[in-house]
């Protein structure tokens, strides 16, 4: 059948007249042109603001905060702004940072995080290597506790190895040498050795005395052996005289 010719009479449409809603062309999609920029090491109780630039029309801005880049909750911060203002920061801020950028027809799109970070304050900084010193002297202390005490199981031996008062108080009183050295636990070869050594600038007692110190070991060595030489030699005198300036008990 043939189509009814449209009535000359019938108005044509206006170009004019505007679009319906659903007519409309849609709005260029958001792009973001700058994203926040992350913000580290940042003073507590100061306050910091992120940023975020956007082209498009009629754009509403959403702010999340999160406490870790993959967390899965997100905590809406902040209000219909480019700029987020955080005010006061505190150790509950820091964390990750996003904008969501919407257009009146519902496309968005997000930012990349930009992350919140507070600097170390002093005794935070210093409160875990203060622990472990604390720790390492509270241990040697309890191993020095624990060691046995060799110079109070020496009778009041309080006089090291290497004081020469002893020997240069008793030089001028002894002369048989060879027989301390004896009393001493000094071999007959050693004590050959020491008489033949023309070289040496101490005397041969001073030599002898010197030969037994090296051959106690440190932790062993008290004046006491030496007193109890001169007990054996019967200079009993000179072993007193000694024993009251090193605070060693005197036994008869």
């Amino acid at each position: 059948a043939d189509q009814p010719l449209p009535d000359e009479n019938q108005p044509l449409p206006d170009e004019d007249q505007p679009l319906s809603d659903e007519d409309q062309p849609l709005p260029p999609f958001p792009q973001i042109k700058q994203h926040p920029i992350s913000r580290q090491n940042e003073t507590p109780g100061k306050d910091v603001e992120f940023v975020v630039e956007a082209t498009g029309m009629n754009l509403s801005y959403t702010w999340h905060h999160q406490t870790s880049r993959y967390a899965h909750s997100k905590e809406k911060v902040g209000g219909n702004s480019e700029t987020l203002h955080i005010q006061n920061l505190q150790s509950d801020d820091e964390g990750y940072y996003t904008c969501t950028i919407t257009d009146p027809t519902g496309r968005n799109v997000e930012t990349e995080p930009a992350q919140l970070t507070l600097r170390t304050t002093s005794w935070r900084k210093w409160i875990f290597p203060g622990l472990i010193v604390s720790a390492v002297i509270l241990v040697i202390a309890v191993l020095i506790a624990k060691r046995p005490n060799t110079m109070s199981q020496l009778q009041g031996c309080t006089v090291i190895g290497s004081d020469m008062k002893a020997i240069r108080a008793i030089e001028n009183y002894i002369a048989d040498w060879r027989l301390l050295g004896e009393e001493l636990g000094i071999t007959s070869t050693e004590l050959e050795r020491v008489d033949k050594d023309q070289h040496k600038e101490l005397s041969k007692l001073r030599e002898t005395v010197r030969l037994w110190q090296r051959r106690v070991p440190k932790d062993e060595f008290c004046w006491e052996k030496l007193i109890d030489a001169l007990k054996l030699m019967k200079e009993i005198s000179l072993a007193q005289s000694m024993s009251n300036e090193y605070g060693i008990r005197w036994v008869e």
